[in-house]
Formats: C-alpha cells, sequence, structure tokens
C-alpha cells in the first residue's frame, strides 16, 4: 500500500477540530449561509458533540474517532468516491490516494487561472503538497485583508502576537523569511505594515518546505492565534468558509435561480459550488496535520474497521437508525 498525507492527517487531526470540519462542510449551503450572516452566533459547531449529533441527525453515541471518519468520508463522496464493498485498510488507502488527485484537479479547475483583478495567483501544483502551499497562502492573504479592517490598537496587539511567534523560529529561518517578505525584519512595528502579514505567510510557504519543516507548527499557530485576535471563531483555516459562499453570491444566475419559486436545480448547484471551493481547504488542513512528526496518530486499521462496522449495522438498523449512519458516513458502500 502506499502512503497518503490525506488519511495520515486525518488521523492526526484533533477530533474536535475534525468535528468542526463536519460541521462546515454539513452547513456550507446556501441556506446555512443565509442563517450565518442573518443570524449572529450559528457560524460555529456547537460546544457540546451530543448536541450536534442530535441537531444534525448523525449516529449517537458519537466517538472521537466517528469525527475523523466522518470528516473522511465527507471528502470522498463530495469527490465521488466511495467503498465498493465492506471498507478495508486497503480499499481506504488507495481511495484516499484517489481523492488527493482528484482534490487537486478540483483546484486547479477553480483557481487554474487565478484572479489578476484581485491578485490571486493561478494554482498550477501537481500534489497535496502543493494544494496545501496554495491554501495557506490565500489564508494569510485573507487575514491581512480582515487585520487591514480593525482598529490601530487591535493591530498592534495582533502583530504583536505573531511577531513573538516568529521570533520563536530559527534565526536563518527568520532570515530568509524577511528577506523573501521584503522587510527589514519580523517586529510587530513591520508586520503593521499594509501587505506585511500577506508577505510573511508567502515567504513562509514558499521558501520553507512543507513536509519535515520542524517548526511548521508556528504558521498553523500564527494564523490560528490571529483568528481568534480578530474575531474568528472557526478552527483553524475555516474562517475561508466565507469565500466558499462567492459562487453563490457572486453568480447572478445562481442567486436568479435561488429567488424564483422552487430554484430547487441553483440551489443543488451552488451548494455544490461551495462544497467545491471547501473541500481544497479540509484537504489542505488535514495535509498541514500530516506534517507534525510530534502528533500522535491512530492506524488506519482502526478507521477501517469502524466504517466496516457501521456498514453492517445497516443491515438490521431500523430505517432511521440507517439514515443517520449514512447521514454520518456518506462514502459508504450503498447499501443492498
Amino acid at each position: 500500500m502506499g502512503r497518503s498525507l490525506l488519511l495520515d492527517g486525518i488521523l492526526a487531526e484533533d477530533a474536535d477540530a475534525a468535528r468542526a470540519h463536519v460541521w462546515t462542510f454539513d452547513h456550507a449551503t446556501v441556506f446555512g449561509e443565509m442563517r450565518r450572516r442573518f443570524l449572529p452566533g450559528t457560524g460555529s459547531a456547537p460546544k457540546n458533540p451530543i448536541r450536534h449529533a442530535r441537531r444534525d441527525g448523525l449516529i449517537r453515541p458519537i466517538e472521537p474517532n466517528d469525527w475523523r471518519a466522518a470528516k473522511l468520508s465527507r471528502i470522498l463522496r463530495h469527490l465521488d468516491l466511495r467503498f465498493d464493498a465492506s471498507p478495508s485498510e486497503a480499499e481506504l488507502v488507495e481511495l484516499c490516494l484517489q481523492a488527493e488527485a482528484r482534490a487537486v484537479a478540483l483546484l486547479k479547475r477553480l483557481q487554474g487561472r487565478g484572479n489578476a483583478k484581485k491578485g490571486i495567483e493561478p494554482f498550477s501544483g501537481d500534489s497535496v503538497v502543493d494544494l496545501a502551499r496554495f491554501v495557506m497562502r490565500r489564508m494569510f492573504e485573507q487575514l491581512d485583508q480582515s487585520f487591514a479592517l480593525k482598529p490601530v490598537e487591535e493591530r498592534e496587539r495582533i502583530a504583536t502576537d505573531i511577531a513573538q511567534q516568529l521570533a520563536d523560529l530559527p534565526a536563518d529561518v527568520q532570515e530568509r523569511i524577511w528577506s523573501e517578505a521584503g522587510l527589514a525584519n519580523l517586529s510587530a512595528a513591520a508586520l503593521m505594515r499594509t501587505g506585511s502579514i500577506a508577505a510573511v505567510g508567502g515567504a513562509m510557504v514558499g521558501t520553507v518546505s512543507l513536509a519535515g519543516f520542524a517548526a511548521y507548527t508556528t504558521v498553523t499557530s500564527i494564523i490560528h492565534a490571529t483568528a481568534l485576535v480578530i474575531g474568528l471563531t472557526l478552527p483553524f483555516g475555516f474562517y475561508t468558509f466565507a469565500t466558499s459562499s462567492l459562487a453563490f453570491l457572486a453568480n447572478p444566475f445562481v442567486v436568479g435561480g435561488v429567488a424564483i419559486v422552487g430554484g430547487r436545480f441553483a440551489i443543488k448547484r451552488a451548494n455544490r459550488q461551495m462544497r467545491d471551493r471547501l473541500v481544497p481547504v479540509l484537504v489542505a488542513s488535514a495535509v498541514i496535520a500530516a506534517t507534525d512528526a510530534n502528533v500522535q496518530t491512530i492506524r488506519p486499521a482502526i478507521i477501517a474497521k469502524k466504517l466496516a462496522a457501521a456498514s453492517a449495522s445497516r443491515v438490521t438498523a431500523d430505517p432511521r437508525l440507517r439514515a443517520r449512519i449514512e447521514r454520518t458516513f456518506p462514502a459508504l458502500p450503498k447499501a443492498t
């Protein structure tokens, strides 16, 4: 069997983060976006996992590894992949490798031309490592845009926090970053300048190898900490969820279709477009988790056995339980 960074990362990710990713995916819909925009406080997963599972019709009780399997299952199914028979470790690895290739192809389709007006470079990578770099760079750019809208006092606090975390990097890495970013240093004062955070993010992603970079957790901690300070409550990387709605909001034909009575086809299409933009972020977060050598991971066989048990339990389950199982793990083989 080959090695899948996607699978390694899913196994390494914190279960609460995986749960938040599941919620984000499930609510990345036209109506979910409307609720998020017009009902404050509905933009993140319930703090209680049981309440989350009950609210969204998932299996109960639901364990930490169930959330990891649920996240992976959503990625696979959105990329038109699912198990052919009772899930096995070998098929799990193979599906994840296929998912990596399809996620890269999806991002190429979405961002292959870039957007010169918005300063977005085209994505031309060939691997999930390239995909993760691209997503990370975009995250820093979005952080920079949010940063610029904050009052001076908040910007100073954010810049100081980032500067302190960058100071923990090896001196030679710091020098490469500020040199590539076009800054005199990585002080809070330097980061206060417009575009500096995006430049630092681009330098970190572009000049340092993603896999095997011992200080890479600094990148994720900077984004996470800064996102919290800015007021974005979704877990690492998922403040990009806001941009996943652009397909819906920016397409007048889709908006018009939704406005028409029914609008079923337009809504379905918009939901697909939103999740198309979310899936590369889900994959990137897993790849990033897979690069941290200090994280203890569970074995792939555990997830495979969990999915196999869920698939088998459908045989004797009543219709309501069967629906909850398939809603939790949508990539299970088709029920016979």
